[in-house]
C-alpha cells in the first residue's frame, strides 16, 4: 500500500494508479437498527481496498454501533448529526480529492429525518455527482426488517441523485425476506450470513476489515479466509461488474483460497473459530459426505462410518478443550 500524506483521515491508500479511477460513493441506510448496514460498509471497504483502491469510511451514525466502534476513530471520518449544510463545500474539497471510494454509514432511519446532517449529505453528494462521481444508495433489508415502503422512500428522495440498490442481508441464514422484496425492481446485492464465531473473531480487532483479513492473528487464518470468501462472493455479483473492481480481485481470491467449503457444525463461538477446530470441523463434514455416498458396498460403509466416528471424536475432543 502507498502512504499518501494528502489522503484524508480514514482513507486506506493502495495502488499509485488508483487516482485515475472515477469516484464511487456509497450511502448505506436501513429502516431499523441491526439490519446490517455497518456489515455492508465493512464488506464494501474490504472489496474496494483489496482491489487496490483508496477507500474512505464516513461514519454518520451518532449511536455507538457504527463504524468508529468497529474500526477505531483513526480509520474513519466522523460526521455529526448537527453538521450544517454550509460545511459541505469545504468538506468535499478536503476529503474527496485523494480517494477512489467513499462509504457513508448512516444512522438507521436518518434518511426520513429533518436533521441538519441530511441537508449536508445531500449537498455533498450532489457536489460529488456534479464532479462525475457515481452515487449508490444502498437500502439494507434483512430477514428481520420490513421494507418496500422504505425502498420507495429512498427512490423518491435520492433517485434523481443516484441509483438505489437493495441489499438483502441474510442475517439469520433463513433467507426469509418479506414477500414484497422479490417484487422490487431495483438491482439487488446479496450478503451471506457470517457465522457468529467468525464474526466474533472480526469484532475482536478494532481495525478495518481489509486489515484484519490481510494480517490474520496466529490461529485465525481460516477464520479470516472465510471472511475473505464472503467478500469475494459479494464482489462477484452482477451489480459489481459495472464497478472498477473486477480486474483487481486477485488478492481477494488468494486470501479466500484457504477457506473450507463446508462444515458439519455451525461455528457459533469465537473459541471454535481457531484454525485447528475449523479444520477439524471441515474434515468431519467431508467424512459425513463420504458416509452418505450412494452405491457403497458394506465394507466401504463400515470404513466410512469408522472414519466418521474417528473424526467426530477428534472434533468433540478439540471443542471440549476450547475456552468456554
Amino acid at each position: 500500500m502507498v502512504n499518501d500524506p494528502q489522503a484524508p483521515a480514514g482513507t486506506i491508500c493502495a495502488k499509485e494508479t488508483s487516482s485515475k479511477l472515477p469516484l464511487t460513493v456509497y450511502a448505506i441506510t436501513t429502516v431499523k437498527g441491526g439490519a446490517g448496514k455497518t456489515e455492508l460498509a465493512e464488506c464494501l471497504e474490504a472489496t474496494h481496498t483489496l482491489s487496490g483502491h483508496r477507500t474512505t469510511l464516513v461514519d454518520v451514525d451518532d449511536g455507538n454501533r457504527g463504524l468508529v466502534r468497529r474500526v477505531g476513530a483513526t480509520n474513519v471520518l466522523k460526521v455529526e448529526w448537527c453538521t450544517s449544510v454550509l460545511a459541505a463545500p469545504d468538506w468535499v474539497a478536503r476529503h474527496s480529492a485523494n480517494t477512489d471510494t467513499m462509504i457513508f454509514d448512516l444512522g438507521a432511519g436518518i434518511d426520513s429525518s429533518d436533521l441538519p446532517v441530511m441537508a449536508f449529505l445531500e449537498t455533498a453528494w450532489r457536489m460529488l455527482a456534479d464532479r462525475g462521481a457515481r452515487i449508490i444508495i444502498c437500502a439494507v433489508v434483512s430477514t428481520n426488517a420490513p421494507t418496500s415502503n422504505f425502498v420507495e422512500r429512498l427512490e423518491r428522495r435520492f433517485g434523481a441523485l443516484g441509483e438505489v440498490v437493495v441489499v438483502c442481508n441474510n442475517q439469520d441464514g433463513s433467507e426469509a425476506y418479506p414477500a414484497e422484496i422479490a417484487a422490487l425492481t431495483q438491482q439487488k446485492i446479496h450478503l451471506a450470513r457470517l457465522q457468529s464465531g467468525i464474526q466474533a473473531v472480526r469484532l475482536s480487532r478494532r481495525e478495518r476489515l481489509s486489515s484484519v483479513i490481510r494480517t490474520p492473528h496466529t490461529g485465525h487464518f481460516m477464520a479470516c479466509a472465510l471472511m475473505a470468501k464472503r467478500i469475494l462472493e459479494v464482489a462477484n455479483q452482477a451489480f459489481f461488474k459495472s464497478l472498477p473492481i473486477t480486474q483487481g480481485l486477485e488478492e481477494l481470491k488468494r486470501l479466500a483460497q484457504e477457506a473450507p467449503k463446508q462444515f458439519h457444525y455451525a461455528i457459533d463461538r469465537r473459541s471454535h473459530a481457531t484454525d485447528e477446530i475449523i479444520g477439524q470441523n471441515a474434515i468431519l463434514a467431508v467424512a459425513e459426505i463420504a458416509l452418505r455416498r450412494r452405491g457403497l458396498i458394506d465394507d466401504d460403509i463400515l470404513a466410512a462410518a469408522k472414519n466418521y466416528r474417528l473424526q467426530h471424536d477428534r472434533y468433540i475432543e478439540l471443542t471440549r478443550a476450547a475456552p468456554k
